[in-house]
């Protein structure tokens, strides 16, 4: 495939990543009962995905590996918003937002922000072209398993120990403690599915 039909299939992607951004953060926003229009989440996440490939390209002119690493970015970004807004609807639809049913949430969350990674880092990131898929997955899965044990912890630990060091709403400390959760796991998977996963 040449440069420029890489390039217009990197777009496709973005935009379709910019779109379920606005959509998912919808739901966050909802449940937080922060008021905002709902226009914004739609010309704002499409507008930044599609300008992330542009600064991408720029980029990976000079140094290739950074026009992966903002696909990685906006899958990431993405993935994130896949699992907050999993947990944020879970958490609107019970009212339930702490205790062990929060660990719960999460964990569900995360689960369905993994599957929507694997789909977009094989198939758009790192463009995997192994044969081998049946080992490709079951690498995934030992490194999804270690994740989601490492962002469920963490994500526990401070839900259930934030409210004692401040006295915040728990729909805020629900979300404090999967950002966190969500930023060192994805940075765990990073590396894990760049070195091991869907190495070439």
């Amino acid at each position: 495939m040449s440069k420029e039909a890489t390039f217009r299939k990197d777009l496709i992607g973005a935009t379709i990543i910019g779109f379920a951004a606005a959509g998912l953060s919808l739901i966050v926003l909802k449940n937080l009962e922060l008021e905002i229009s709902y226009l914004v989440p739609f010309l704002f996440f499409p507008f930044l995905t599609i300008a992330g490939i542009f600064v991408g390209r720029l980029l990976g002119n000079k140094i290739p590996i950074l026009y992966k690493f903002v696909k990685f970015g906006e899958a990431g970004g993405l993935n994130w918003l896949v699992d907050f807004g999993v947990l944020n609807l879970l958490i609107m639809i019970t009212g339930i937002s702490a205790g062990l049913v929060y660990s719960l949430f999460k964990g569900a969350s995360f689960v369905v922000a993994t599957v929507n990674s694997y789909g977009w880092n094989r198939l758009w990131v790192f463009e995997s072209k192994s044969k081998d898929t049946g080992n490709e997955i079951t690498r995934f899965l030992v490194i999804t398993i270690l994740g989601l044990g490492i962002n469920v912890a963490i994500a526990s630990a401070i839900v259930f120990a934030g409210p004692k060091i401040a006295e915040l709403d728990s729909k805020i400390w629900a979300n404090a403690a999967a950002a966190v959760g969500s930023l060192v796991a994805m940075g765990w998977n990073f590396i894990m599915y760049k070195f091991w996963v869907f190495k070439k």
